[in-house]
């Protein structure tokens, strides 16, 4: 709950670039944190640097030219396409896995094409421990999706779950080669919970509808139809939350707690719950944050825990940063605060910065002077 503010360490530009402005951050940054080490997701590959000490990163790079640069981001806010690395156990290994859309040239009458090429590092050694390369399908039509959109899901077994340019395909860990390609066009920022792969599928419509698919072959098994989504977020290890419009009741504006195995509502809502943010805090509590409102709920019943603003307690709704370990980190205009998850109430009003990532060796967050990325230590 504490953070040192005098051993602070810049991370490398790539950690904000084209994510950040004036105002601070425009949307989560690519970036991922296993003992104080960053792992950053760049267009142009994976950069790994210290959150400890001052020291060079190192960066892993794909073997064909990637479709977006660095150098492309310019000074234009929200023109990163990248997407965090997952950190994930496999073998016996701690990895950071990530991915990058390349071009890979044609030659005499074969056409040139695309290929997602994962980059997957060592965590032990700072170093790629394999990659591999997928050939991606030509893109269909699909809502908000570019070229240059992709990203690791995660591990389900003995299979990579990849997200590429509306499609998910399933690579396998051992022989680094495609196993499955899901039908159908979809949006990132699926999930995996319970055993399945929970995600947004595009219909010809113009409508997004929750899915649950196979993630050991793709194949679908759940769909709810009278769902038109917007957000999908992770609210336990078997539960998911879908944002958007409940057709079925005169498109009601609202968001449902599902069963990730079977697709049951467990609750429904209206109000805060419908919030673009909601993050599971490790332990037994859902946060979702709003517009100035907070409101935690447990994971397993959907019933409400507590709720900010408080009148009655002349307490105000803190500007959630992070959810993590049964904590609520934010700021409000006193200054960082850290709340119990469980409870909503203050543990901490002195925490030295509020952090958007913690792995509890560091804290990631942002200079006041410059919205410079920087990395915290953690402290007793």
């Amino acid at each position: 709950m504490h953070f040192s503010r005098g051993k602070a360490v810049a991370l490398p530009e790539s950690a904000g670039a084209g994510n950040i402005s004036i105002g601070g951050m425009v949307r989560p940054l690519p970036l991922a944190l296993h003992r104080g080490m960053a792992y950053i997701g760049r267009p142009d590959g994976m950069e790994i640097a210290s959150g400890y000490r001052k020291a060079d990163p190192v960066l892993l790079t794909p073997k064909h030219e990637p479709l977006t640069t660095m150098d492309d981001l310019g000074m234009t806010v929200g023109s990163n396409p990248a997407r965090r690395p997952v950190i994930a156990q496999s073998k016996g290994k701690t990895l950071a896995l990530s991915s990058v859309v390349t071009q890979v040239p044609g030659s005499g009458t074969t056409k040139g094409h695309h290929e997602a090429e994962l980059l997957v590092a060592d965590t032990d050694t700072a170093a790629i421990a394999w990659s591999a390369r997928i050939p991606l399908e030509e893109m269909e039509w699909a809502l908000d999706v570019k070229e240059e959109d992709t990203e690791v899901v995660g591990l389900y077994g003995d299979t990579m779950v990849l997200y590429a340019q509306g499609r998910f395909y399933g690579v396998n860990v051992d022989s680094h080669q495609k196993v499955w390609m899901a039908p159908g066009s979809y949006a990132a920022g699926a999930v995996l919970a319970a055993g399945k792969l929970v995600a947004l599928r595009d219909d010809a419509d113009g409508d997004r509808h929750p899915v649950g698919l196979n993630p050991s072959d793709g194949s679908q098994d759940w769909a709810i139809n009278d769902i038109s989504a917007e957000t999908l977020n992770a609210a336990s290890p078997g539960t998911v939350i879908v944002g958007g419009y409940l057709s079925s009741e005169d498109s009601r504006k609202a968001s449902v707690l599902l069963d990730a195995a079977s697709s049951t509502r467990i609750e429904t809502y209206d109000g805060i719950m419908a919030a673009d943010s909601c993050d599971y805090d490790g332990r037994s509590t859902t946060i979702c944050a709003g517009t100035d409102a907070v409101a935690a709920y447990h994971t397993q019943t959907g019933k409400e825990r507590w709720r900010l603003p408080d009148k009655s307690g002349n307490r105000v709704a803190p500007k959630v940063t992070l959810v993590r370990a049964g904590l609520v980190y934010g700021t409000t205009e006193n200054g960082p605060v850290v709340l119990d998850s469980t409870t909503g109430a203050d543990k901490e009003d002195q925490p030295g910065i509020a952090p958007d990532f913690s792995d509890g060796y560091v804290g990631i967050a942002l200079t006041d002077s410059d919205h410079t990325v920087t990395a915290y230590r953690t402290k007793n």
